[in-house]
């Protein structure tokens, strides 16, 4: 099982040991003898060693942890080792759609009979969620996403802000996201970039524009395919002559990445040879004033 989790490590110069929120076992080895003691630990997130004495061996208890797991945004070999060992192992699941992680867990040829599963979305209310912080705190659980890494918007910042209020243990595991390759890919300089989720749909969407057309670092963000070529014209008719790179099916067999300005976009999105850039799914947007 996942209880009791040690972290073993050899430290220098130990004076604090900050973690978890729940007791932390240190102990050293001289001439045979062993002297072990207990100290409290506050911050909730793993534990982190600061100020170690030398030659100290560190071994740092959770009873319970929350893991928050990104999946696949397509490509199933996008996961790390790390999650598929913590899927056969967890008996408790939050997801967003518990039919999407039951469908996750058979890919990966693990079975789920014996495991249960509950939904987390943005409307899930507050009744709820003491119930899964009850479940948390007793419990080792996996947060799954729908797809990918989650972000802001995601309800897995509610759940967070819960283990924080409540000096819950959780760990975050990295993972697949469309974000870091098309900030990768990008033809311009990202060394620092603004990464903003979703535009507004309507209110305050020109609002945003304007800032990012004229900010002084590139600025990142999901769209729609709805709204690509609305997306262009609102850009044109605001002037902007820098460069934009367009990243979409990231990791899938057709994905795509194209930076350029707007005339050359428009041209690739209208083309009818074989490099078009095909107007489906999601894209990630980054817009680079010059």
């Amino acid at each position: 099982m996942l209880s009791n989790i040690w972290f073993n490590i050899k430290v220098n110069n130990l004076e604090k040991i900050w973690g978890a929120g729940r007791q932390a076992t240190w102990s050293r080895e001289t001439d045979g003898s062993l002297d072990s003691r207990e100290a409290p630990i506050f911050q909730p997130s793993l534990p982190r060693l600061v100020c170690l004495e030398r030659n100290y061996f560190i071994q740092i208890a959770i009873d319970n942890m929350l893991y928050f797991i990104p999946t696949p945004i397509w490509n199933k070999q996008d996961i790390t080792l790390r999650a598929i060992q913590l899927f056969g192992e967890i008996k408790y699941f939050l997801c967003e759609d518990t039919r999407t992680a039951r469908k996750l867990l058979s890919m990966y040829e693990i079975d789920y009979s014996d495991k249960e599963f509950y939904s987390l979305t943005s409307f899930t209310d507050r009744w709820k969620l003491n119930h899964y912080k009850n479940l948390i705190s007793t419990n080792d659980v996996a947060m799954v996403s729908e797809a990918g890494t989650p972000w802001l918007s995601d309800p897995w910042k509610s759940l967070i802000q819960l283990c924080n209020d409540h000096n819950l243990p959780y760990s975050i595991l990295p993972g697949a996201n469309a974000l870091v390759p098309a900030i990768v890919w990008a033809w311009f300089d990202t060394t620092i970039f603004t990464f903003l989720g979703f535009l507004p749909q309507k209110k305050g969407r020109q609002t945003a524009l304007k800032k990012i057309i004229n900010n002084q670092t590139p600025t990142f963000f999901y769209e729609s395919v709805h709204r690509i070529e609305k997306l262009i014209t609102e850009l044109k008719q605001l002037s902007f002559s820098g460069k934009i790179s367009i990243a979409r099916e990231i990791s899938k067999i057709f994905e795509q990445y194209r930076t350029g300005n707007l005339d050359e976009l428009e041209k690739l999105i209208h083309s009818t040879q074989t490099d078009k850039m095909m107007i489906k799914w999601e894209f990630v947007i980054g817009i680079c004033p010059l």
